[in-house]
Order: structure tokens, then C-alpha cells, then sequence
């Protein structure tokens, strides 16, 4: 959510735009190998245009030069290999082979890459987002509206979200800021007009999936829990014989994994994390009760009372194949708050709560944690609670789907745990039997009323997948960043489009920077830490000049963070700001840098996540988006 001008501040000073899917493009005019351009005052940064309405591509600098494309697609994006009479040279990579000529006036310099994408509106409790060509219609539907669903009928607007949500995966679009303005919205919540454009594929690419559920038990298998085991048993036997008599029979799967400590620090411990039943076809009832059956826990106690939930909650998200479901369930049950990666020997190393809340979203999977609040870890409930809401908590909202059972109540925890997971069998069947899922009261914020809004998201998912559901069609437009008759939610994700080149460079820039920070010593000598710092920007920027005194962790990242429209006190972070923070605030830096290291690798190394604007991008010229929230 965008909540200040501080976001916005350089989309002042120039037009952000979006490069276009749309189709391919002709031979390259050349066949010469050759370098882009790089941005004026930039050591590693290649200089890109972004195509204006009614550009040709020509084979020479001139009006009368052959006419490689008669029409080049709006807000595509080349690099510029050079200028000459009026023309900009430009090329679909940063090295390689120019493509044409473009006249000057068709082009603008894209300096920055912000774009806006839905979030799932069931799950936001939101209506469905407006888009209007003028920005003086939409501040006057914004005074006009009360009732969120009252915009519905504004003839103002050009463009509506569609009713079912895209996957972005299969129907790719950006949705890049052109302009904004800063603004007050009715309720007096602050907020942005903000103007975008609408780039998206032309053919609409539609999936025939059968409708199937995967559910995955992650439990907690230290000693205090066996009575918690046997009830979570008993009751999923119960649904099993709901299950073989409806329409749902074979078309749900569950998986279990246990999670204690480790090894290391817990002799005798048994296992750290295990996957007792991995999701697939032969995954039911049957085999479910037999290896929750098997469930041991731990035969000694483990050190303090939190436990590595975390590493569990990431090994059932990264050890299961997710692909075949369309409804996507984990389930956490423990009795202990969240073991925090500075503590150590965590099964997902240093990934913490914010970067696995972000996985679990880019995988479409719901988290519902059980927490036993039982008198044993009441110095951290508290805590726990917080975290655990934290990872659980829909995008765009204030909702979670925690919920917690008070004294560890054995009885409670059994009736909880029925209702919620009869519930999950209830609404699949009726995305099953395509019967609508009914949007609950605005003011229900009950574990049942949230499980009912991520069962809706499901719903609009499947069916914007069967569908091929696209991103709306226009030109620009102007709209809000926040919840139309709802401002105090998010209905936009701000995201940052990056190459994998740029990724790539981020991440292992910052790799090095959490290794020279985790040698011995690393971040206990300041003077020796930056000036490692020193040495890795000018490594960065191939310039020797860089060392400056008063260098910051971000030259050391990637020289592209300088630009970007927001505030970030990591990477403007000087020797000075380092010696002022204690150890502990130190330590909490670097291990808040290594989740987002570790978050960086897996959207690298996952193939779905990157798309090639032209047809002749190489590998390291297609790109990804990433939360604003996700970045150093």
C-alpha cells in the first residue's frame, strides 16, 4: 500500500512506464555485436526507452529508410544503442545486435520500473476495482460514493476489474504508474490518484484443471502435544467418511509434516523437520490416519519453549507438489510461538516471518495456524500471537486466518479444529459444483468468516484460470491504490519489475554482504566491515573512484537502488549509522537481509516467475515483479 508521497517522489520528475507482451519483432537491422548505451551518471546501468503510440521501427535514421514494423506495440521497451537525426537506435538486450531506428519523439526514457497488480478481492474484502480516463470524474465519484458497492454504478468509469482473478502466471500484465496525485479520501485515510497503463498479452491463455484440494497438517511434535495428535486424527476420520460418500471423493489430498528443533543443539531430538506424508493422488483419508498413526513426538524435551514452526511451515510449502490443486491449505497446530531465525540452527536458516508470509502468497497457499495457548508458554502468547497473525495474514487486509485455543482446552482444540476443517470440505464443494461462495459480513473478522473469504479467493482463482480471465483493456487510466468505499485497505500491490540480470546482481551482492557480516568477527569491527563494503562497490560500479567515506550498503547491492521511489534506511546506511546500533540491532539487520536473500533465490531459480518481453530477449533480459515490501 502505497501511504506517503515519499513513494511517489521521482514519478514527479518522470514518466514510469512498462515495457509490452505484445508479440514479437522484425530481424535485427545489423548484425553487429555491440553494447547499449548506459544511463547518464550510471557505471553499470544500460539506458532503455519505452515506445510512445504510433512508432515505426525503421532500418536506417530517416524517414525514407525501410520500414521494419509499421506499428511498434505501445510501451514496449528496447535499449538505446544510439541517437542520430532525430532517431533513437534501439535493441531488444543490452548487448548484442540493434534492431531499427525509432524517431525520438516516439520514445521516452524509462528510468524506473513501478507497477501496480491485483490483489485477490475476496480475500481483501473489496469490491471490484474501477478504472476512469478522466482524474477530475474520479475525485468526483470518490466524494459522490459512499456504499463501496454504490461505484458500480458510475458512468464514469472506462474499466472495471475483471470478476475473477488472473493468474499472472498463465495471462502475464503490468499495470505500470504513470502519473500520480497525492490525496485524502472520504474517510480521511491517505492515499494516491493514480494513472496507469494496461499491458497485457493479446491471446488469453485458459487452464483445464480439475478441481482438487490439498491440505497439509504441520504439527508440532514435541512432548506436550500427543493429545493434540490423537484429536486432529480422529477428526479428519470423521471428514474422511464425508469425503467417500460426496462429489469430493478422491479429489482431496492431505500431507503431514512434523517439526520439532535441531538436531544439533537437541541430542536425541530425533528429526528436526520431516515430511511424514507427502501431498499427491494416493495422499487420502486412509493413508493420512496411518502416518499421523506413526506420528512420534519427541522423546526428549527441547531448549526454551518456542519451536521451528517456521522451518516447518517452508518445508511443506517447498516439498510438496503444489501444482495439481486448486485450493491450497496448510494447517499449523503447536503450542509454541515461532522459533526466530537469530536464535539459530532454523531448518530454513535465516528466513523469518515476512519472506515466508511472501512465498506462501506467490504459491497461492492459505496458512492456518491452531495456537494452543496452554499455561506453559503464557510468557509468549503474546509474541507468538503477533508473529503467527503476521504470516497469516491476507494480502491487503487487516484479516488472518489465526485463531487460538485458550488454557491448550483439549475439547476446544477438537471442536475448532472439526468446524474449521468441515468447513474447508464445504466451500470446495461448491467451487466444485461452481455454487457461489457468499462474501461474509464486513464486520465478521471470525476464523470461520476468514477461512470462508480465502475459500471465495480460491474460487475466483479457479475460475479465472478455467476462464483465461485478463487484465482490463485500455489505454491509461486513472484510479486509487486503495479499496474503492474502503480506503483503509489495499486493493493495489506496489512491485518493483527487475530483469533476472538485476536480480541476479542484487542477490549476489548481497550474499557477500551477509557472509563478511557472519565471519568471525564480521560485524563486531565496523572500520573492517565497510571497508569490505568499499571494496565491493567499486567491485559493483568497475569504478575505483566509488571509495568515498562515507559509503553506503546499498552502493554495495546494486547501483539501481539508488533510483528507486522509496525510502529504505538498509541501503542508505553509512559506517556512521552502522557503529550507533548495539549488536543485537546489528545482527537483526543482517538476519532481516538474509530472509530476503533467501525469499531473492527461490523467484530466481523459479522458471515460472520470469517472462520475456520480446520474442529475442536472452535469459538475463526477461523479467519478474517484487513487492515493494520485499526489497532491501
Amino acid at each position: 500500500m502505497i501511504k506517503s508521497l515519499t513513494i511517489f517522489v521521482f514519478l514527479l520528475v518522470c514518466l514510469v512506464v512498462s515495457p509490452s507482451l505484445l508479440g514479437g519483432h522484425p530481424a535485427f537491422a545489423d548484425g553487429v555485436s555491440r553494447q547499449a548505451q548506459l544511463m547518464p551518471g550510471k557505471k553499470t546501468l544500460f539506458r532503455r526507452i519505452v515506445v510512445k503510440p504510433g512508432a515505426k521501427l525503421m532500418s536506417k535514421p530517416g524517414t525514407t529508410a525501410r520500414v521494419l514494423e509499421h506499428n511498434v506495440p505501445t510501451f514496449s521497451v528496447y535499449y538505446v544503442y544510439g541517437e542520430k537525426n532525430g532517431f533513437t537506435e534501439v535493441g531488444a538486450n543490452s548487448s548484442g545486435e540493434a534492431a531499427g531506428w525509432i524517431k525520438t519523439d516516439r520514445v521516452v526514457d524509462w528510468k524506473q520500473s513501478i507497477v501496480v497488480a491485483f490483489n485477490n478481492r475476496a480475500s481483501a474484502g473489496r469490491v471490484r476495482h474501477l478504472f476512469y480516463k478522466d482524474v477530475d470524474q474520479l475525485a468526483e465519484d470518490l466524494e459522490t460514493y459512499e456504499d463501496p458497492a454504490a461505484f458500480a454504478s458510475s458512468e464514469h468509469a472506462v474499466a472495471v476489474e475483471p470478476e475473477n482473478a488472473i493468474n499472472d502466471t498463465n495471462n502475464f500484465y503490468l499495470l505500470p504508474i504513470l502519473d500520480h496525485e497525492s490525496t485524502y479520501f472520504p474517510d480521511d485515510n491517505e492515499g494516491n490518484l493514480i494513472q496507469v497503463a494496461s499491458v497485457t498479452s493479446r491471446e488469453a491463455k485458459t487452464e483445464e484443471q480439475e478441481f482438487k484440494v490439498g491440505v497439509v497438517f504441520v504439527i508440532d511434535t514435541t512432548k506436550s502435544m500427543v493429545p493434540f495428535i490423537r484429536q486432529t486424527k480422529e477428526v479428519i476420520e470423521q471428514i474422511g467418511v464425508e469425503l467417500q460418500n460426496s462429489e469430493l471423493s478422491g479429489k482431496v489430498s492431505f500431507g503431514l509434516v512434523g517439526f520439532r528443533q535441531s538436531k544439533k543443539t537437541n541430542p536425541g531430538i530425533g528429526y528436526h523437520v520431516k515430511n511424514l506424508l507427502p501431498l499427491g493422488e494416493e495422499a487420502d483419508v486412509d493413508h493420512f490416519v496411518t502416518a499421523i498413526d506413526k506420528m512420534e513426538v519427541a522423546k526428549v524435551a527441547t531448549k526454551g519453549f518456542r519451536e521451528d514452526s517456521i522451518g516447518g511451515i517452508a518445508f511443506a510449502r517447498s516439498d510438496n507438489n503444489w501444482e495439481p490443486y486448486s485450493a491450497k491449505y496448510i494447517i499449523l497446530v503447536t503450542d509454541a510461538g515461532p522459533k526466530s531465525p537469530e536464535d539459530g540452527d532454523n531448518f530454513a536458516h535465516q528466513l523469518d516471518i515476512p519472506e515466508l508470509a511472501g512465498d506462501l502468497n506467490d504459491g497461492g497457499i492459505k496458512l492456518l495456524v491452531m495456537h494452543l495457548k496452554t499455561p506453559q508458554g503464557k510468557k509468549d502468547h503474546q509474541g507468538a500471537e503477533a508473529r503467527y497473525r503476521q504470516v497469516s495474514r491476507f494480502v491487503g487486509s487487516v484479516n488472518d486466518l489465526y485463531t487460538s485455543v485458550k488454557g491448550g482446552d483439549i475439547g476446544t482444540f477438537g471442536s475448532k479444529v472439526s468446524t474449521l476443517s468441515n468447513l474447508i470440505v464445504t466451500t470446495s464443494r461448491k467451487i466444485y459444483n461452481d455454487s457461489e461462495i457468499q462474501q461474509p459480513d464486513e464486520a465478521d473478522t471470525s476464523t470461520e468468516a476468514n477461512l470462508q473469504r480465502a475459500a471465495r479467493a480460491f474460487q475466483l482463482e479457479f475460475r479465472g484460470n478455467q476462464q483465461g480471465e485478463q487484465a482490463p483493456d485500455f489505454y491509461k487510466a486513472w484510479t486509487i491504490d486503495h479499496a474503492f468505499g474502503a480506503y483503509s485497505r489495499q486493493a493495489l500491490d506496489i512491485r518493483i519489475m527487475l530483469t533476472r540480470n538485476q536480480l541476479s546482481t542484487m542477490a549476489g551482492n548481497l550474499r557477500e554482504i551477509v557472509d563478511q557480516a557472519n565471519r568471525p568477527g564480521g560485524i563486531i569491527d565496523a572500520n573492517a566491515f565497510f571497508e569490505d563494503i568499499q571494496e565491493l562497490a567499486v567491485r559493483t560500479s568497475n569504478d575505483p573512484t566509488q571509495v568515498r567515506d562515507d559509503q553506503k550498503l546499498g552502493d554495495a547491492i546494486a547501483e539501481y537502488l539508488d533510483d528507486l521511489p522509496y525510502k529504505s534506511q538498509t541501503t542508505a546506511m553509512t559506517m556512521t549509522d552502522w557503529v550507533t546500533l548495539s549488536a543485537p540491532e546489528q545482527r537483526d539487520l543482517m538476519n532481516a537481509l538474509e530472509s530476503k536473500l533467501l525469499y531473492y533465490e527461490r523467484v530466481h531459480n523459479n522458471p515460472e516467475r520470469w517472462f520475456p518481453l520480446h520474442e529475442d530477449a536472452v535469459e538475463g533480459e526477461h523479467v519478474t515483479t517484487v513487492s515493494l515490501d520485499r526489497m532491501p
